[in-house]
């Protein structure tokens, strides 16, 4: 996610805290009807309206499609298939991206030597993975009432600024990263958070061209980047 797109986000979350909280005063007032108010206040709608936030301002478009997915169902309970068919869809294209070479060199399912970039997902459940890359560039990591932990303490940043960009709801991940790596955390947390919780750095360069940045949006939940 770049700077632009991190701030537009939280504009956007801003606005819809604004907005709610305009809308409770004129109920309080008896300016808003009973039926506008049970919808807009309905969980179903705050998930869609979430998802739609991720969908336009997000690379990470699959946290922001599976929130409006759970909205509609919620709101039309007969779809519920949906999810059968975007899990069947989702594996299909997982196994896709993965090219035969690579798998060749991946010692066990939770390795790989070869990643440069992550893109791991967990929906009620979790897992580890371990990446072991000499040219780390960042990625993508949604959690939904599940956990992930990520250890890239055997690899290496890429020069320049590479981003994780982050998604929790009721769930979190754990990063691992070396001591020495230059870390910057920019996560909004409503109802949760995630911290720096490494215990010691070595030999950190204030003007290494190689940064990790942590960004993205958290509710309900959490995660802490460790060494």
């Amino acid at each position: 996610m770049s700077r632009n797109k991190f701030f537009e986000v939280r504009t956007l979350i801003g606005l819809l805290v604004l907005a709610i909280g305009a809308m409770f005063l004129l109920q309080n007032f008896g300016l808003l009807g009973f039926k506008i108010s049970k919808i807009i206040f309905h969980w179903h709608t705050i998930l869609i309206v979430i998802g739609l936030i991720l969908v336009t301002t997000s690379t990470n478009m699959t946290s922001g499609l599976i929130l409006i997915t759970i909205g509609i169902i919620g709101y039309m309970p007969s779809l519920w298939p949906l999810v059968l068919i975007g899990l069947g869809l989702y594996i299909i294209l997982r196994v896709r991206d993965g090219s035969e070479d690579n798998s060749k060199n991946i010692p066990n399912k939770d390795f790989n030597s070869n990643s440069i970039e992550i893109n791991e997902v967990a929906i009620f459940g979790g897992g580890k993975k371990f990446i072991q890359s000499e040219n780390f560039m960042g990625g993508k990591i949604t959690t939904i009432f599940g956990g992930l932990e990520i250890n890239l303490l055997e690899s290496k940043l890429a020069e320049g600024e590479n981003c994780i960009e982050l998604f929790a709801m009721f769930g979190g991940s754990t990063i691992f990263v070396p001591s020495d790596w230059k870390v910057e955390l920019d996560v909004i947390s409503i109802f949760g958070g995630y911290s720096d919780s490494r215990k010691f750095m070595t030999n950190q360069d204030a003007n290494s061209p190689r940064v990790l940045k942590v960004r993205g949006l958290v509710l309900f939940g959490g995660g802490e980047i460790k060494n």
